[in-house]
């Protein structure tokens, strides 16, 4: 694993190897299943594994993890995941800047969501929010401002609520 991995699976405070992101494949899957599922979401793109990067990187590996499109409505939109078991200082570091900015620039023209699952296990997150980037203005995630965008974990996510909380 590079340096940056590393530097960025530590800042989390989760283990620096596959261990910490079978983690964060477990909540990506989730996400799909629970959140996004099939039935009202296509998936147009998901980000490469862990050990297919390790073999030979692709750049789009740079994109947030998923694009869906809602079936319905028609909606394309990025999903950047994150689990945590707990807040560390009650004030995590999501990202690191040069992310931030990668996904600003990519919310121009697609929207991007930080779906951040937060206590319990990846596969069944106690609380879960979903945060457009354009309204993250910096790399740590404050309680009271997350609570804004809390959705529902046990229960998909509805086009209606989607567009919502894209708007």
């Amino acid at each position: 694993m590079n340096v940056l991995m590393k530097t960025l699976k530590t800042a989390w405070g989760e283990p620096a190897g596959a261990e910490g992101f079978g983690r964060g494949g477990e909540f990506e899957q989730y996400i799909r299943a629970a959140l996004f599922p099939r039935e009202t979401y296509d998936l147009l793109y998901k980000t490469h594994d862990y050990s297919e990067s390790l073999e030979d990187y692709v750049t789009y590996t740079r994109q947030p993890d998923y694009k869906f499109k809602s079936k319905t409505l028609g909606m394309e939109f990025f999903i950047e995941s994150k689990f945590r078991a707990k807040f560390q200082d009650q004030v995590p570091e999501w990202c690191k800047l040069f992310q931030l900015k990668q996904w600003q620039d990519i919310d121009k023209v697609i929207p991007v969501l930080v779906a951040v699952g937060l206590g319990g296990r990846p596969t069944a997150p106690e609380r879960v929010f979903l945060m457009p980037v354009k309204h993250l203005k910096f790399v740590k995630l404050y309680p009271g401002f997350m609570q804004k965008y809390e959705v529902r974990p046990d229960r998909p996510v509805s086009e209606n609520t989607l567009k919502g909380i894209l708007e």
